[in-house]
């Protein structure tokens, strides 16, 4: 059995915004992903912390991240987001919290008595949860590389604009320039 949430927030500058998931009992498996989609480097800070305020993992200027552990105490674990390093820009993140029972050995034994459909079952699951789990890493290279080819196009035009006026002009100039060669003034002497 698993608990997960999957969300998208924007994250202004110098803001820090925290998540939080609760395990009811030891042995919980926590998973944390998360991808920043859009905005500045596509960077972020990020601390996770387990209860009494203990700091498990902490990253900066990470672009995503993808982490699996184990809960040792009950609690609630804080995921925090902070945005200190970006002046002006605001960035979407997107992130996967998942909250999920760990198998025991009592738990094995029974897997072993399941009928075949359900290990079939089961196994499509894990499959379809491997899947999500790529698209989501496609999605955030997706949207990082069509910010790339905007970047790009625009400068290209811009660039292919200030060329082109600047043929113009030097066009103009040499026009003007060799009119003045052939159209010398005569003086009397």
């Amino acid at each position: 059995m698993a608990n997960a949430v999957t969300l998208r927030k924007w994250i202004a500058s110098h803001e820090k915004a925290c998540y939080f998931a609760w395990a009811d009992s030891p042995g919980k498996k926590i998973s944390f992903y998360f991808a920043v989609q859009k905005g500045g480097n596509y960077d972020i800070d990020y601390d996770v912390e387990g209860p009494n305020n203990r700091q498990l993992f902490k990253g900066e200027a990470e672009r995503e991240g993808d982490f699996i552990f184990t809960a040792t105490q009950v609690g609630e674990y804080a995921f925090c987001f902070k945005n200190g390093l970006s002046t002006f820009t605001d960035k979407l993140v997107e992130f996967d919290i998942t909250v999920e029972d760990e198998a025991r050995d009592e738990d094995i034994a029974k897997r072993e008595k399941r009928d075949e459909v359900m290990n079939s079952v089961v196994s499509i699951a894990s499959d379809l949860h491997l899947i999500t789990k790529f698209m989501k890493y496609f999605r955030t290279r997706e949207n990082r590389n069509f910010a790339t080819v905007s970047s790009t196009e625009s400068r290209v035009w811009w660039f292919s604009a200030l060329q082109s006026l600047s043929v113009v002009v030097v066009a103009v100039i040499q026009v003007y320039a060799i009119q003045a060669l052939f159209t010398a003034k005569r003086t009397r002497l």
